[in-house]
């Protein structure tokens, strides 16, 4: 399991074995977020795809942020049979980096981990604005 997973249903409060709600009554989204696109901002694309999902989650006193892809509902499939969005971190913190398992096609192709920390780095900060407008977790302004 990524850890991105693990800490959306952490966050969430979701253990093994709990029920899963019906499709009507999940929450749009639980967490602040927003659409990006490759050429709206002056950073250097991080990703291998022009559009996705910024998404910051706090969780133990930090703020995560995640990418995404967006699926459209046909992408997605019926509840019971669905395709999860593909994720990935968004950290400028090599060992968090280095500690996930997720979905590395997502990242544009890059030479060496410095490149890609400097190019995840702006889209972190951007990241952690989202949370910010949110209530935001105790004792996360070290980040």
């Amino acid at each position: 399991m990524s850890l991105a997973l693990l800490a959306v249903l952490a966050a969430l409060r979701v253990t093994v074995g709990d029920a899963v709600p019906a499709p009507a009554a999940l929450p749009v989204s639980t967490f602040p977020e927003r659409v990006i696109a490759k050429g709206e901002s002056p950073h250097e694309w991080p990703f291998s795809i022009d559009e996705g999902r910024l998404s910051c989650i706090p969780f133990e006193k930090q703020r995560h942020v995640f990418f995404s892809e967006i699926l459209t509902d046909e992408e997605m499939g019926e509840f019971g049979n669905m395709t999860l969005p593909r994720m990935v971190v968004v950290t400028a913190n090599p060992m968090a980096f280095l500690a996930t398992v997720d979905d590395r096609e997502l990242y544009a192709p890059w030479d060496t981990l410095e490149t890609l920390i400097k190019r995840l780095a702006p889209y972190e900060r951007m990241g952690w604005e989202l949370c910010d407008g949110s209530p935001a977790p105790r004792d996360s302004n070290d980040l």
